[in-house]
């Protein structure tokens, strides 16, 4: 106890920080090289299984756009480190308005709307189960022409002067958010699930009798609200059409921890 000098007088701290990497170089090289190297296989993995690009001669005049990995632990609610993910992501910065892209914009589900839903949940016990679409922009099909250099790791033994031409969205694209949204939406209303109006990210579906289920979508975190476990099951076609992975009870959304006790759902 005593303030900050009279207690750092007295004692010596360490402090030790682990910062993601920043190249790929750095990954491959550092004490935990084996699970960036899956980390990286994973995602060149789901990359050519949504076929994202087809290696091309580049065209005259064109230019193509450089490639980056990103890294970084992803952590459970403890500290504890969860997984190792890497993402490649292209220098959309780069893009030019009107050439490249047009559109750009994509709602999300508001936090109010969230916690909205879950005190619904609380008061009515509904079931919450989550999902998570896994690389999200993948599943998006590209309308522009957009040519890319080959990914450091990747590059093609005998083609190092050929570029990819994405056929698929790629992380960091300007007009991806708005394609996922438009894909996403296409599917799920020819579903039969309605738009919320004051919420474009929420869906309902519901029968004649009241049951049914909510979907509540944050670009790439699914809350399904169920009247009953077998709606949320029903629902949970979507991982038909995107790859997604079954969270089960809803747990964390967002930085919240959601705990259900006998007398409703604890948020904190």
């Amino acid at each position: 106890e005593g303030s900050r000098d009279q207690v750092g007088s007295q004692y010596s701290y360490c402090y030790s920080i682990d910062e993601d990497l920043r190249t790929y170089d750095e990954a491959m090289q550092s004490r935990d090289a084996a699970f960036w190297k899956e980390a990286v296989d994973d995602e060149i993995g789901s990359i050519m299984e949504n076929n994202t690009w087809v290696i091309f001669d580049l065209p005259p005049g064109c230019k193509p756009l450089g490639c980056k990995w990103i890294f970084k632990r992803k952590m459970k609610v403890d500290g504890i480190i969860d997984k190792f993910k890497a993402q490649l992501v292209i220098q959309g910065f780069r893009q030019k308005e009107g050439i490249d892209y047009f559109d750009t914009y994509a709602p999300v589900a508001r936090i109010t709307i969230i916690r909205l839903l879950l005190a619904l949940a609380a008061i009515h016990n509904i079931v919450i189960h989550q999902m998570d679409v896994k690389t999200t922009f993948l599943n998006v099909d590209l309308d522009e022409e957009v040519y890319m250099k080959q990914p450091e790791g990747f590059i093609m033994p005998g083609n190092e002067h050929k570029v990819c031409k994405l056929v698929k969205s790629l992380y960091k694209l300007k007009q991806t958010p708005k394609q996922w949204h438009q894909k996403f939406d296409d599917v799920v209303l020819s579903s039969g699930f309605h738009l919320n109006q004051s919420d474009k990210y929420v869906y309902s579906k519901f029968d004649s009798s009241g049951k049914g289920v909510i979907i509540c979508l944050y670009v790439d975190d699914m809350l399904i609200f169920g009247t009953g476990q077998n709606q949320v099951d029903k629902t949970k076609f979507l991982s038909s059409r995107f790859s997604m992975k079954d969270m089960g009870e809803a747990d964390v959304i967002l930085g919240i921890k959601i705990k259900r006790e006998n007398k409703g759902i604890v948020i904190t």
